[in-house]
């Protein structure tokens, strides 16, 4: 079958790609199996290698692979580099210079004097093979952090990425290629849903997926039946609190561009807005006069700031939620609706482009209020008061992040314990999926584990409780019981753990004589 690659700022198809039979799914499974015994017992030293020589290949191909995002993609060039390069750039350094101590073993030693003789260790061993299944809204910076957790850690992956962004998935493909991992080590399949559905019930480990909640629900059941551990990265309603004390122009600006960069297809972007009443008016005012002045059109313009919509079936959904919210008494104040921006030459551009949308007088009657919407539209919402705006934001059967706007130190920090989110932002937005050292995910609806940070790492190990007891010659605990056991088993409880030290000074002189008594087992 074949899957073709298309341009959405102009409906030109970039390239047409040959999908991978379902039954090949199959046996790339079985081969990265086999590939797994032997790429699990190599060095973390060794991997860390290939991974230092996969990070130079794209940087020296930035130009190329940004290129080829704005144009498989839609965003703008700036944030082809800002919002996908450079954070994937990152999170190479990032597994480069901290893999090797995050997955170092430990040493525990017991709580427990009656263990203290024991060595104990937590090892961290790789799962096996990883499914990486991800969308097309940031096509290179959502599946390198999975798939370099899972590598580093020394399990091999399989890599699904969006039939809408499948270059971009093929171009990650062969840098870790060029780089030198081993065959079957890294792979990829390219298709559609059938081809994810045979990845997810092939002979995986674990599978991590972003994409939507609806998604997310049907390979968690498809999991469950193995099971296997998943990692889901789901959809979000993120709240953006906006308190009186702000700094209008900067509260102002920020909400734009939360809500609006990459066409307002963000993960954790702003995607309601709830400003206090006292400056409801002219923070609406503020929202609508920058939104007005986004340029609108082809992302490899590098003067454009807002690109296409990815897909016709996204734009869809978009233009849908509109007319809900319209036919349910909401005020749309700018944009709105689909528009053919033109090009330098005055040609008229036919894709997918939306003019971003400010909107007021929304209820939780309507589908935007409801559901993410995954596109440039900003509903902002009136508040009186921190109690109010905390419920309302809470009310959301999402919670993967959010963002709070005050002066006001104290009440930033009530507000972030109280909102139910995966993470929460203070007088800023967006970027911390940006920043390798912050772990990212979700609550609710928006799924569970975590990418980025020591804790992506350990999203890919099974972490290994070792014990080892080379002097103790008998168990307190093991069979033999009496009543001089069991007067010595209280004497040790209320020695270690009685509140009075009266007590515990008491039952010292028992437990010294009994402790060390050997049992006979009668069994």
């Amino acid at each position: 079958m074949k899957l073709r690659s298309v341009n959405p700022a102009t409906l030109e198809v970039i390239s047409e790609l040959e999908t991978t039979p379902v039954d090949e799914v199959f046996e790339i499974s079985k081969k990265a199996q086999e590939a797994f015994k032997k790429w699990s017992s190599t060095t973390i030293d060794d991997r860390l290698k290939l991974l230092k020589k996969a990070k130079e290949i794209l940087y020296e191909t930035k130009d190329e692979v940004a290129k080829l995002i704005t144009l498989e993609n839609g965003k703008p060039i700036l944030e082809s580099y800002s919002m996908e390069i450079f954070p994937t750039l990152d999170l190479f350094d990032f597994h480069i210079k901290n893999a090797k101590k995050v997955l170092k073993p430990r040493k525990v030693r017991s709580q427990i004097p009656l263990f203290w003789l024991k060595r104990n260790y937590i090892h961290f061993e790789p799962l096996g093979v990883v499914a990486v299944i991800s969308p097309w809204n940031y096509p290179l910076l959502l599946p390198i952090a999975p798939i370099i957790s899972a590598l580093v850690a020394g399990n091999c992956v399989i890599f699904k990425p969006s039939e809408y962004t499948s270059l971009i998935g093929l171009k990650i493909f062969e840098i870790f290629k060029e780089a030198g991992f081993p065959e079957n080590v890294f792979n990829i399949v390219i298709g559609f849903g059938d081809v994810g559905e045979a990845l997810v019930n092939s002979e995986v480990d674990k599978i991590s997926f972003t994409g939507s909640t609806k998604t997310g629900r049907i390979i968690m059941q498809n999991a469950s039946k193995k099971p296997i551990p998943v990692t889901l990265e789901l959809g979000g309603k993120d709240p953006m609190i906006v308190f009186d004390d702000v700094d209008i122009d900067l509260a102002s600006s920020a909400a734009v561009w939360g809500a609006f960069a990459n066409a307002g297809q963000t993960c954790v972007s702003v995607e309601i807005c709830y400003v206090h009443e006292k400056i409801f008016e002219p923070f609406i005012e503020k929202v609508v006069e920058k939104t007005k002045k986004l340029k609108i059109g082809n992302g490899l313009d590098p003067d454009v700031e807002i690109g296409p919509i990815n897909n016709e079936k996204q734009l869809k959904i978009i233009e849908n939620q509109i007319q809900d919210a319209i036919s349910k008494g909401a005020k749309v104040l700018t944009g709105g609706k689909r528009i053919f921006p033109k090009d330098k030459e005055g040609n008229e551009l036919r894709g997918y482009f939306f003019e971003p949308a400010v909107i007021t007088d929304v209820n939780n009657s309507m589908l935007l209020m409801k559901e993410e919407t995954f596109g440039p539209i900003l509903p902002i919402v009136r508040f009186k008061s921190e109690e109010e705006v905390i419920e309302m934001a809470n009310s959301s059967e999402y919670g993967l992040s959010a963002s709070v706007w005050t002066r006001d130190k104290k009440r930033a920090q009530r507000v972030v314990e109280k909102i139910k989110s995966g993470s929460v932002l203070v007088n800023e937005c967006v970027v911390h999926y940006g920043d390798a050292k912050a772990p990212c995910g979700g609550v609710k609806s928006s799924g569970f584990g975590r990418v980025h940070s020591e804790f992506g790492i350990y999203d890919m190990v099974n972490v290994k409780f070792e014990s080892f007891d080379f002097i103790s010659p008998y168990r307190l605990w093991w069979f033999g019981y009496d009543a001089k056991l069991l007067e010595t088993i209280k004497n040790a409880i209320n020695f270690l753990y009685s509140p009075s030290f009266v007590q515990r000074l008491k039952s010292a002189p028992s437990l010294a004589i009994n402790l060390f008594r050997k049992n006979e087992s009668k069994v």
